[in-house]
């Protein structure tokens, strides 16, 4: 058949992956000094014909992609049948697998390669590269606080960690495996067999292996920072005057508390500075348009054309290089592409304009954001 003009496989059957929910129609915005406001966001204009043209050519290409767009006419990630399994046996076995380069191709690849701990579990290679040494599209963030998240990955293609487990084993994926032949090769271990006997009552096996990763994942929790024993604990004396005037700007002036809220509305005790929402900031854009499309390939709608995940704030300053494609590499450099009003496109987000921000401020925002880091 035909689509967009372009050639399809009949026998390729089209399955949209996770839930289908669209850019929020509002964003609430809450301060250090607990006041709130209520911001519309207007429509962004479709691109329908370069969205099809796009969505096809880059979700073709993401059959080998890391961590990139999901093709549509892929079959539907697997669930564990052990859903937000807890305890310290299935944590620590979690812990375990987390570091184990075993469970990848060439056994060089672990989750703690890409989501290493000295960079709060992020990665500071600008994107990252499988285990067979191919290249991804996107820049891995870091997992702190990934147990509050409501979608995950970039696009929010997935809805659990237990399903986003799932997703890197794959012979063309970041480990290089499939989650059967890695289950396989560990059940080969002693030890390993005796560990998922003692949480699972049998050997190893794919739920079994996802369920204890997202168990450990679930423990990685931002700790205490300066900025939260500011708003916190009301400790004026845990920023300095510098820090301070960077708040200031943060709340007001640069517009940043628009996307990244202190307080978040379904985690109202623990400032992460995120809404979770998808937008199109222009990161990526081109004279062709985008070579990722964003959340557009999950939701296969215009208007999430070149939108992705707005992440977390917190360790910030550590978790560098920054944007989906890991392109700024500093966050003088991130500040400097926002201070811009980002990049131009026709589906931005209308809430990226022009700031002009001065050198003091700009200082004072990156003063700001490094007092985000854990002590």
């Amino acid at each position: 058949m035909r689509l967009c003009g372009f050639e399809v496989d009949d026998q390729r059957e089209l399955h949209l992956l996770g839930h289908n929910v669209g850019i929020h129609t509002s964003v609430r915005l809450f301060s250090y000094f607990s006041s709130s406001i209520l911001i519309n966001q207007q429509d962004q204009v479709p691109m329908v014909k370069l969205l099809c043209r796009a969505l096809l050519v880059g979700c073709l290409g993401s059959l080998v992609a890391l961590e990139g767009p999901r093709p549509a006419w892929a079959p539907p990630y697997q669930w564990s049948q052990y859903p937000e399994a807890w305890g310290e046996k299935i944590i620590a076995l979690g812990q375990k697998l987390f570091f184990d380069p075993r469970l990848s191709g060439r056994g060089l690849t672990a989750c703690a390669t890409c989501h290493n701990p000295d960079f709060a579990y992020g990665d500071p290679r600008p994107i990252s590269i499988s285990d067979g040494g191919k290249p991804g599209l996107r820049h891995a963030p870091s997992l702190l606080n990934v147990g509050l998240r409501p979608h995950l990955m970039w696009d929010g293609r997935f809805r659990s960690l237990e399903e986003q487990a799932f997703g890197p084993f794959r012979r063309r994926g970041e480990m290089g495996i499939g989650i059967k032949d890695a289950a396989a090769r560990i059940s080969r271990d002693p030890n390993y067999r005796l560990r998922f006997f003692s949480v699972f009552g049998q050997p190893p096996s794919p739920d079994g292996m996802v369920a204890a990763l997202a168990a450990f994942e679930r423990t990685l929790v931002t700790g205490n920072s300066r900025f939260q024993r500011f708003v916190l604990n009301n400790d004026d004396r845990a920023l300095t005057p510098l820090e301070r005037y960077g708040l200031d700007i943060f709340t007001s002036k640069g517009r940043c508390v628009f996307c990244h809220p202190i307080f978040t509305p379904m985690v109202a005790a623990h400032p992460l500075l995120t809404d979770f929402a998808f937008r199109n900031t222009g990161v990526g854009f081109n004279f062709d348009g985008y070579r990722d499309v964003g959340r557009s390939a999950v939701t296969l709608t215009p208007i999430d054309y070149g939108a992705f995940r707005t992440p977390s704030l917190r360790n910030v300053a550590v978790t560098g290089p920054y944007m989906h494609d890991g392109s700024l590499r500093t966050l003088d450099e991130v500040i400097a592409f926002y201070n811009a009003g980002g990049r131009p496109n026709p589906n931005q987000s209308p809430l990226l304009q022009p700031l002009g921000l001065t050198i003091q401020e700009k200082d004072g925002l990156v003063a700001f954001l490094y007092s985000l880091t854990d002590l």
